[in-house]
């Protein structure tokens, strides 16, 4: 498992991780307001980008620009709100929120918007509850977050709830037996060891990485070394493909699946070899079970 080590790097704003570095903790107000700054600032280029953007990339042209201007839209796992801001900015939402459960979260969208002139609020939450009206949001958006939650059959339902009769939501999240998303980046890299070791043993050789590298990983270090009831793995909460089938057919959904293959992701996969092989999975996601090894993601639109 040591093999090919993975480190976070303290000057990717992508990662949360970075508010626990002493870079950030050691600041100034002003150095602390311009790193909260620069975590936004990340994200909301990539959706920038329209080669990169996670909503035009996966869920254009199933859905037109159109459908989401002058809309209340809701980003469900908003970090800093870098991508949401991009979203109302091009598509002219009448009005966004974003929520996650990190306070610092809040406070830096909540700095991001007023730099952007976007009308946004922001919300921390620590469980599955959503603060908002019955039948009150247009257009709801997850993206990178649902293998997180700790109850994601609540976390649907609430999803349900708020949306209004014809309202969208927009889910996207990598399935657990997705070969490089076993969320163990801070000690490996190696693809497919979910496939091959039980959680216990690879959780208990992941904690004993990170104790053994001491004083160097104080800031993404987890502050326990065992797994909630509810993780499969650090983090992750063990979402298959079949589980969320079962979880989407306990509301009435209208569900459109959108299949891409595994090597669709990340810069890496503009490399001539990934495109090949990207190319020879794409079959494979549209058969049953095989899907749950070759599909890069889960990603559905669901309408209430």
């Amino acid at each position: 498992m040591n093999s090919l080590p993975g480190k976070p790097n303290e000057k990717n704003y992508e990662n949360w991780e970075i508010f626990n570095h002493k870079n950030y903790t050691e600041a100034d107000k002003i150095r602390q307001k311009e790193i909260r700054r620069l975590t936004s600032l990340a994200r909301y280029e990539i959706e920038k980008s329209n080669k990169h953007s996670w909503l035009k990339k996966y869920f254009f042209p199933y859905i037109k620009p159109e459908e989401l201007k002058d809309k209340v839209v809701l980003d469900l796992g908003c970090f800093t709100a870098g991508r949401v801001i991009s979203w109302a900015e091009e598509f002219r939402f009448r009005k966004c929120y974003g929520i996650d459960i990190n306070p610092i979260f809040k406070v830096a969208g909540e700095e991001f918007a007023k730099e952007k002139n976007i009308d946004a609020e922001f919300f921390t939450s620590q469980n599955e509850n959503l603060p908002f009206e019955n039948n009150s949001i247009d257009i709801l958006i997850s993206t990178d977050t649902f293998e997180h939650v700790s109850d994601l059959n609540k976390s649907m339902q609430e999803c349900y709830r708020v949306l209004k009769p014809g309202g969208k939501l927009l889910a996207l999240f990598p399935q657990y037996l997705q070969p490089f998303e076993s969320h163990l980046n801070f000690v490996t890299k190696l693809p497919f060891l979910h496939w091959f070791f039980s959680s216990k043993k690879l959780t208990e050789v992941y904690f004993q990485i990170l104790k053994d590298r001491g004083t160097d990983a104080y800031w993404y270090k987890s502050k326990k070394n065992y797994l909630e009831k509810w993780e499969r793995l650090p983090t992750i909460n063990g979402t298959s493909i079949r589980m969320f089938e079962s979880i989407l057919n306990n509301e009435l959904w209208k569900v459109q699946w959108i299949k891409r293959p595994i090597f669709n992701d990340g810069r890496k996969a503009d490399l001539l070899i990934f495109k090949l092989l990207k190319i020879l999975c794409y079959p494979l996601v549209y058969i049953k079970y095989l899907d749950e090894l070759f599909l890069g993601r889960i990603c559905v639109i669901c309408q209430k």
